[in-house]
């Protein structure tokens, strides 16, 4: 059973109930009931070896003594801490836009999927058409090299070559029966009867003249002899008159008549362009250089028949393929970027922060958003000693001020795997649901983790053990208890196991029955007799 003192043993004993309890502690103190027992065969003091008492004549500071005994202790480790959140989310948007719309406030709970906030996705959603057309267009490509060639785009190339080869062939021949002087005299000559075809066309102005002041005269001299009247009436005169003048006007109407036609000046100018591309031809074809180009587009032209007529290449169709895979990946991802206009939580928590507005710009160089898991956790420092009594999965009690009549339970879920050189204390993590989001960051907590029941143990007062830190500074400090023997202290390092808060289980450095000081002092002196004041 758990260690009573002395004092409540002997306020105990002065029932007959509690009289048979004396036995089981020794007094170095004295009471109203019954008075001091000597401590074992203590011997008299000296002057040399005066028992030394206690620091204060009263009760309330004499030494009591206890036996080390065996009982059954249901474990409790007591901490104070202040309530964490289980880390927080950043929310960053992928793209760059402005803030349209906020759908939360801070402090909102949200769920995972929720919507947060929308972006302006105006250019996101003309990137997507942009690249929804490129993927057709590079799937179009493959589907066109799978089908192989298509009749019109040979058809063009044989053009192509035909033309090339045709443009050789003059050059060729005109180079190899260049004669210059004749071309010249040719386009000369054709030059010459298209001037002639043209001038045909319309009246010539001389002819037309002379007629005309031929008709003219002749009109001029009917008149004057009508005139005259010694002459109108001469009748030879007058006939003769008469027909000169309709032989002038007869004169000048043929004057006037056109005697070319079109066909005959469009063929004139057939003859001058044949003249012409001839002269140029032969020209032309006195330089080696036109005529190597004009066989190196012969050249082009082939390869592009036989490119038109050839099926595709292996290495094409996976080239094209590649461009598919490529325009559809980019498609995609133009397709993501506009549903990242759209903000949502990535996790169930509540909004702790909002740090854009609407109308702000965001991108991923900042978070806009900050949230917090519903859940809360505490992270406590554990003693060196207390850590064979931790594990992980034990039950936790936790109470808050600010919800006295509320009881959280927790869990231990770490245990940080190496301990603070310096305080030689070890972190626990203990996770607390809260599902109705009551608790805060910041709240300090009261716990209580259950260690279990060990049967058996044993057993002194958590009182009689003294902490003592070590000479070296980097070394641990150590338990400490005082056992009593023939009225001396002995100072015993102990290690310690469980506890429930008042009583402590000792694993090793002292046995059962053992005399204790129960109200241990720091000033001990190894040996030192006590007495009873």
């Amino acid at each position: 059973m758990p260690l009573i003192s002395l004092s409540t043993l002997i306020r105990r004993s002065c029932t007959p109930r509690g009289l048979g309890a004396v036995a089981v502690l020794v007094a170095v103190s004295s009471t109203a009931c019954i008075p001091g027992i000597p401590l074992g065969n203590q011997p008299a003091a000296t002057n040399t070896d005066q028992a030394r008492p206690s620091s204060s004549s009263s009760n309330s500071n004499s030494i009591r003594i206890g036996k080390v005994v065996r009982g059954d202790l249901n474990g409790i480790l007591n901490f104070t801490a202040p309530i964490q959140s289980k880390g927080e989310v950043l929310v960053v948007p992928r793209v760059i836009a402005r803030v349209d719309s906020l759908s939360v406030d801070v402090g909102a709970r949200v769920r995972a999927g929720d919507v947060l906030a929308e972006l302006d996705h105006t250019q996101l959603d003309q990137e997507v058409l942009a690249a929804q057309a490129a993927q057709a267009s590079a799937e179009a490509r493959l589907a066109q090299l799978q089908a192989g060639p298509k009749p019109e785009v040979l058809a063009a190339a044989q053009a192509n070559l035909k033309a090339a080869q045709a443009r050789v062939n003059a050059l060729q021949s005109a180079r190899d029966n260049a004669d210059i002087a004749t071309l010249d005299q040719r386009v000369k000559d054709a030059r010459a009867a298209l001037d002639q075809a043209e001038a045909a066309l319309e009246p010539d102005p001389q002819a037309v003249g002379q007629a005309e002041a031929s008709a003219n005269d002749a009109h001029t001299k009917l008149a004057q002899l009508q005139a005259d009247p010694t002459k109108a009436n001469d009748k030879t005169v007058m006939d003769a008159a008469r027909s000169d003048v309709q032989k002038a006007d007869a004169a000048l109407a043929a004057a006037k008549v056109v005697h070319g036609t079109q066909a005959a000046a469009d063929r004139a100018r057939l003859d001058l362009q044949d003249a012409q591309q001839a002269q140029l031809l032969a020209r032309l074809s006195t330089t080696a250089f036109d005529l190597d180009q004009a066989r190196a587009l012969l050249d082009v032209a082939d390869a592009q028949v036989k490119l038109a007529s050839a099926p595709a290449s292996p290495e094409e169709l996976k080239a094209a393929q590649t461009t598919v895979e490529e325009a559809f990946a980019q498609a995609e991802l133009s397709r993501s970027r506009a549903k990242d206009a759209t903000i949502t939580a990535p996790i169930t928590g509540t909004v702790a922060e909002i740090k854009s507005g609407v109308g702000s710009t965001v991108g991923p160089s900042a978070s806009m958003l900050t949230l917090i898991p519903p859940d809360m956790q505490v992270v406590v420092s554990a003693d060196e000693s207390q850590l064979s009594q931790l594990q992980v999965g034990q039950s936790v009690s936790l109470s808050v001020e600010s919800f006295a009549k509320d009881a959280f339970n927790g869990t231990v879920k770490a245990i940080a795997p190496v301990l603070d050189p310096r305080t030689h204390s070890v972190a626990i993590q203990i996770d607390v649901p809260d599902p109705q989001g009551k608790l805060k960051p910041g709240m300090f907590a009261q716990l209580a983790i259950q260690t279990g029941q060990l049967s058996g143990a044993l057993i002194v007062p958590k009182e009689a053990i003294l902490r003592i830190g070590s000479v070296d500074p980097t070394a641990p400090a150590q338990n400490v208890v005082y056992s009593v023997a023939e009225s001396r202290v002995h100072k015993q390092t102990v290690a310690l196991g469980a506890t429930d808060g008042k009583n402590v289980e000792i694993v090793q450095g002292l046995q059962e029955g053992v005399d204790v000081v129960l109200n241990p002092r720091p000033d001990f002196l190894e040996g030192e007799l006590i007495s009873a004041t």
